[in-house]
């Protein structure tokens, strides 16, 4: 039997109803990225070392997020099949098991994070004269972690079941705290990372809080319950069965980020500075095609679950015209305007001009990233493990990572910029053929679709 929620999602043209989503999805993820970039702004701005000291975290926050988006975006695709085949219990149970368990998790991960901080930097690629600052930073990070895992994996849930507005109002309210407070903290009262550190704490604060209040003001929605958590063996399995290539991509973007930060260390100071200003602004961009995918996602996998196929196609060749039209126009914009938009975050000249090569480099090729981002939300929507993990690695593992250990030591700094533009073709090309048939090869009856070559491909 179809909950509500589920003939919300079946009903009408898929153009509006994506659109009508995804806006407030979008959104969300750009008051989001708009924080990193205010850190930037406020903390770094005049100041190379503090600037690389908050590019040293931006990796840390990277590995954080790993576990929230793991949880909350296999718990989420799951929901919105269940929902589609009317299979309510089996929703409840994996929202509660994953909702508490990245609580518990980020914990154990952050409380050691935060009592070793120092060496935790040094690992992620700091030099010894920043230390002190990114460590200082490092630790309000992991004290927020909890905070965030929690946020995200709920924004998942929400939005699993065509709920994005709470997901807009909880992001941009904390973005509406946390900029001002940090404006007030780092500009004015000129505490540095302790005042970006203590607005960071007030922003996932505030997100979290309107979050739960949206999840338990809504009856109809699945959300999570103590009394809803299963440790059966089966339930982590339909968790990680979406999850695992959200665990490959943002686990490896991880380890790139740490890479990344390493090999931009090498080259100076500025280097590190400039490349985590183009890695902030490229976020932006990617920020806002995931939030238009996230419209895209329930919407696949209601209908998924519901057995339309034909609905599914027609969804994701929509979402792929969208995204590619629109970032061609993106990536012409940031060409030409990336040193004037840059500039606003006040840099030295040798950073700006490391920071305004690399980011127009990469404005070329968004159109790439944009559409792999789409095939990686297609395959995770339909459950299809095996391809979507594939998918995920393949930016970060299969292509990235090698470059950053080749291109540099053959090119050197020209090296370091061209790496993330040719791993994003490189990439767009290996997941083309890894999609190939993705839409076809189902058997499809009522009450839902099965691979009919595999259960997991």
């Amino acid at each position: 039997m179809k909950t509500q929620i589920a003939g919300d999602l079946l009903a009408g043209s898929v153009a509006p109803l994506i659109l009508r989503i995804a806006m407030p999805s979008m959104t969300a993820m750009l008051a989001s990225s708009m924080c990193t970039l205010a850190d930037a702004l406020l903390l770094s701005r005049g100041s190379t070392p503090l600037s690389a000291a908050v590019s040293v975290s931006f990796s840390l926050l990277t590995l954080i997020q790993t576990l929230g988006f793991t949880l909350g975006m296999g718990a989420g695709s799951f929901v919105s099949r269940s929902l589609g085949r009317g299979d309510k219990p089996s929703a409840y149970a994996v929202a509660s098991t994953a909702f508490f368990a990245a609580l518990a998790l980020s914990v154990l991960l952050c409380v050691p994070g935060a009592l070793f901080a120092a060496p935790l930097v040094r690992l992620l690629g700091s030099p010894e004269d920043i230390v002190p600052s990114a460590a200082a930073y490092a630790r309000y990070v992991l004290a927020s972690g909890p905070l965030l895992c929690a946020s995200l994996v709920l924004s998942s849930l929400l939005r699993a079941q065509g709920k994005t507005a709470p997901n807009m109002l909880a992001f941009v309210a904390g973005a509406a705290v946390g900029i001002p407070l940090e404006f007030l903290l780092v500009r004015v009262l000129n505490l540095g990372v302790h005042g970006g550190g203590v607005s960071m704490l007030a922003r996932e604060s505030v997100t979290l809080a309107i979050l739960i209040a949206a999840a338990l003001r809504d009856k109809h929605l699945v959300r999570p319950r103590l009394r809803g958590i299963a440790l059966r063996l089966r339930v982590w399995r339909d968790i990680m069965r979406s999850g695992l290539p959200t665990l490959l991509r943002q686990g490896l973007m991880s380890v790139s980020s740490i890479l990344l930060t390493r090999v931009s260390a090498s080259f100076g100071a500025s280097a590190l500075a400039g490349m985590g200003l183009c890695v902030r602004a490229s976020a932006l961009i990617a920020s806002a095609v995931i939030g238009f995918g996230q419209g895209f996602q329930p919407v696949c996998g209601v209908a998924f679950g519901a057995g339309n196929m034909d609905r599914v196609r027609a969804a994701y060749r929509f979402c792929q015209r969208c995204v590619m039209f629109a970032l061609l126009l993106v990536g012409a914009g940031t060409f030409l305007l990336a040193r004037p938009m840059l500039a606003l975050f006040g840099p030295e000249e040798d950073v700006l001009a490391f920071a305004s090569a690399a980011l127009r480099t990469q404005s070329v090729v968004f159109f790439a990233q944009g559409a792999v981002i789409m095939m990686n939300m297609l395959t995770q929507a339909l459950g299809l493990t095996v391809r979507a993990s594939l998918v995920a690695a393949s930016r970060q593992g299969f292509v990235l990572i090698p470059l950053l250990l080749l291109l540099p030591r053959l090119l050197g700094q020209a090296g370091l910029i061209l790496c993330q533009s040719v791993s994003d073709v490189l990439s767009l090309l290996l997941c083309f053929f890894i999609t190939r048939g993705a839409l076809t090869g189902f058997s499809c009856v009522r009450g839902g679709c099965s691979d009919a070559r595999t259960a997991s491909r």
